[in-house]
């Protein structure tokens, strides 16, 4: 029903969007329903009918006409990186149309600006924690299924580890998600069931919902073990949408054609190459979709031989950012005087706003064929129709890669059928085809609770969970490119991380044939543990990994994209010197166990007492600006104590060394922060947040006392980096030290007295590390009573908190520290 709430003087929602697209424009009526009535859970309109606007606008007008009732972030789902960057660039113009943005511009800062606009994509960026840093601000997320997903399950592709939690906890809390085009999500599909139903048996600081937008999904689709289908409110279009505008797309006529092509593969671009050639017409585009990159890059050097004059464009998923943005830019331009052809994969099968007179698809699954048809006569601009052509892929290891080839076949036969006959996308649409359900992992709650710890296994490696996100033959890795022709051949010991614009998506196949070629040919990752540059072994390609690469390795072209057999060297995006720091530009967290770089705080010297209690103070500030309807007083002010105590451990003699290295003539007292950097510790692995937590759990410590939520507050202390979470082990070698180090902890190490500035006096204490014995979280008996591990899983799992809402206290706690030290940099 309508939500009759709407707060006064609301802009009428068909006025707001002729504002965000800068034109008259009326809204098809089932647009308007979703402005009144709210996001469904599944919308279920064809392609060319505007969903991208039915999911962003009407969430933005209801931001402002029901603001109590409407997420205050949306999450937008995609499951290509060309769909992420215009979807982004669309969604920005409306910001900015409708004064939310001062940029057109995705990349552009938007600290400032009423909507956060952020692609999770993965690299470092200045704006990667703008939507972290204000939770309460409205923020629109948008990013691929694996960059995004993975960040729901606490594991974040190209996301330092202490992210984790932050990116984890807010992605589950006051959020609208909505995952487009589903018919390519693969096991994603299944997986964002699961945690919208997880969501709803565990409970969230504050309710979350998703819609599913698809031309073909059925309810059937979304049932998992968790997730209850029969009540979702489901949006069709009506007879109403099917006039006016959109009934001329719907209208919209192409013919249906097989092309003769040879079966075999060495022959099948040169054919299919000159049957474009013959079709293509002046002025107009033609698109081909092959169904596997190595196939469109064949087919398009083809052209180039066959007819170097023509205006020839290739796009897929294995570009870097730039050489990506110029080739959509070419792809969506109004093509010049002597047309322009376009080779692409399914990368333009959906969200891409593009027609054409001509399109060639290979077969694939049905529901892919009814995507690609509607970039051909999209908007009906052809009155006597266009030409839909089609052709089986050529014969070879595995024909229908990477679909099921009984799927190919089923498509062939109905394109078939059809032959010579002019359709219209809801013909295509309603056509039954058989497609076999696909059978994926499943994520259990089991699961979910096991990611909930991020400590690596005793190799460094984390648990993989790319098996939820998308298919194993799909999965790649990030490759960027550096110039060290003056350095060996190697990165620098404080080579910066791979920034976003220098990343190539790589398949992992390829990519662990390459970490075991001789000659040099290096590919490097950043050890997990120690921090250091290292040659990447095959264990260390993994989904989601970043890994840099020497320029002079080649495997790339700037018009092919990723090429393993390219042996030129390879243009960096820009030079990238060790030790760069971007102007304005906080320290990022850094991925290796001993890192600490928000110790830094500009030019300013910032006492121990000082900022603990300005956490404090900060936590309380960003807790009031929320909603939290699922987060009782008590433990949200228990977050607050957290803060005022998060950073005891700082007092360590060997921490406080390393703080006094940072800077000349450093004050007396105890420290929090210094100006510079002061090296490494002298105990490599040291984490101070442990250190607050012996501090706080020591038989003698009496600042918990009488305090209702004890072990709450223990465990946000220790867990506010995102290190020492459920589990804790020794690292390295430390366990061979003598006396043994606990994450540069020692037994009998002993802390300073000191005052903070509420009045409580810190005892001097000895530490001991014997709570934090290892033992398996899950396994009955397993460990004693206790036990670190088994006090932190009684908290994962009580009722009133469980995983999404403990991760959400853990980041008020973390966001607090980000904001207060970001603070000291800027009034340094």
């Amino acid at each position: 029903m309508p939500d009759e709430r709407r707060t006064e003087q609301t802009e009428d929602f068909g006025a707001f969007v002729c504002r965000a697209v800068g034109k008259p424009l009326t809204p098809y009526p089932y647009q308007a329903r979703l402005a009144r009535e709210g996001l469904p859970e599944l919308l279920r309109v064809p392609t060319g009918a505007g969903k991208t606007l039915a999911a962003v606008l009407p969430w933005l007008w209801r931001g402002k006409a029901f603001p109590d009732d409407t997420p205050r972030r949306l999450v937008y789902v995609l499951p290509l990186r060309t769909l992420v960057e215009q979807t982004a660039r669309e969604v920005a113009r409306w910001l900015f149309n409708q004064g939310e943005r001062a940029s057109e511009d995705p990349r552009q800062a938007c600290r400032d600006d009423s909507v956060v606009l952020q692609m999770l994509m993965g690299g470092t960026d200045r704006e990667d924690d703008a939507w972290q840093l204000a939770p309460g601000k409205p923020a629109i997320l948008i990013g691929t299924q694996d960059m995004v997903l993975s960040r729901a399950l606490m594991r974040g592709y190209a996301e330092s580890r202490p992210k984790w939690p932050i990116s984890y906890a807010l992605l589950h809390s006051d959020t609208q998600w909505v995952f487009d085009e589903t018919q390519l999500l693969g096991p994603a599909l299944p997986t964002s069931a699961q945690l919208q139903g997880l969501r709803d048996r565990l409970g969230t600081a504050a309710p979350t919902a998703t819609m599913w937008m698809s031309a073909t999904l059925a309810e059937e689709g979304l049932s998992t073990a968790d997730h209850d289908v029969t009540a979702l409110r489901t949006v069709e279009l009506t007879a109403e949408d099917r006039e006016g505008e959109l009934a001329k797309r719907l209208d919209a006529l192409r013919t249906v054609e097989r092309l003769d092509l040879p079966a075999d593969s060495k022959n099948y671009p040169v054919a299919l190459a000159r049957a474009l050639l013959a079709r293509h017409r002046p002025g107009t585009r033609t698109i081909a979709v092959l169904n596997t990159v190595e196939r469109a890059t064949a087919v398009r050097e083809a052209l180039r031989k066959e007819a170097p004059e023509t205006d020839v464009v290739l796009i897929h998923s294995r570009f870097r950012l730039l050489e990506r943005g110029k080739a959509m830019d070419l792809v969506t331009a109004d093509p010049p005087s002597g047309g322009r052809i376009v080779i692409s994969t399914q990368v333009l099968e959906a969200g891409v706003d593009i027609t054409s007179l001509t399109l060639f698809t290979e077969a694939a699954p049905w529901s892919s064929i009814v995507q690609r048809a509607g970039r051909c006569n999209r908007g009906g601009e052809y009155e006597d129709g266009a030409a839909l052509l089609w052709s089986l892929p050529p014969d070879g290891r595995s024909p229908a890669a990477p679909y099921a080839q009984e799927d190919v076949d089923a498509a062939a036969v109905a394109l078939g059928e059809l032959e010579g006959v002019a359709v219209t996308s809801t013909v295509l649409q309603r056509r039954p085809v058989k497609q076999i359900h696909e059978l994926h992992a499943v994520l259990r709650r089991r699961d979910l609770l096991q990611l909930f710890d991020t400590m690596p296994d005793l190799t460094g490696a984390d648990i993989d969970v790319s098996p939820w996100i998308r298919d194993g033959d799909d999965t790649g890795v990030f490759v960027a490119w550096r110039d060290w022709a003056g350095s060996e051949g190697r990165p620098a010991e404080d080579e910066p991380r791979a920034r976003r614009d220098e990343l190539c998506p790589a398949p992992i196949a390829d990519v662990r044939k390459l970490v075991t070629l001789p000659g040099g040919r290096r590919l490097w990752v950043r050890d997990r543990v120690g921090g250091q540059w290292r040659w990447a072994s095959r264990a260390d390609v993994v989904p989601g990994a970043v890994l840099l690469a020497d320029a002079r390795a080649g495997w790339y072209d700037s018009e092919l994209g990723w090429s393993p057999a390219v042996t030129t060297p390879v243009e960096p995006v820009t030079p990238v010197e060790p030790g760069e720091d971007r102007e304005g530009t906080p320290p990022a967290d850094g991925d290796a166990l001993g890192d600490d770089p928000l110790s830094e705080s500009r030019d300013t010297w910032v006492g121990l007492a000082r900022h603990l209690t300005d956490v404090e103070e900060e936590v309380a500030a960003v807790a009031k600006g929320l909603r939290l309807p699922g987060l009782a007083a008590e433990v949200v002010e228990a977050a607050a104590l957290a803060g005022r105590y998060h950073d005891l451990g700082k007092c360590h003699e060997v921490f406080q060394a390393t703080l006094r290295r940072g800077g000349q003539n450093p004050p007396d007292g105890l420290l929090a922060k210094s100006p510079g950097s002061g090296g490494r510790h002298s105990r490599r692995h040291l984490r101070h947040e442990l250190v607050s937590a012996l501090m706080l759990t020591s038989p003698e410590c009496r600042l918990l006392e009488d305090r209702p939520e004890r072990e709450l507050i223990v465990y946000l202390v220790a867990a506010h980096h995102g290190r020492v979470r459920i589990s804790v082990r020794s690292v390295a070698d430390e366990a061979l030290q003598r006396p043994p180090l606990l994450l540069g902890v020692a037994d009998g190490d002993h802390t300073p007295a000191f005052e903070l500035t509420t009045g409580e006096h810190v005892n001097a204490f000895t530490l001991s590390t014997s709570s934090l014995r290892i033992g398996a979280a899950d396994a009955p008996g397993s460990a004693a009573d206790g036990s670190w591990t088994e006090r932190a899983v009684a908290l994962r799992d009580r009722p009133d908190l469980g995983p999404f809402r403990l991760a959400y206290l853990e980041a008020l706690v973390r966001i607090a520290d980000m904001r207060v030290s970001r603070r000291y940099r800027e009034e340094g």
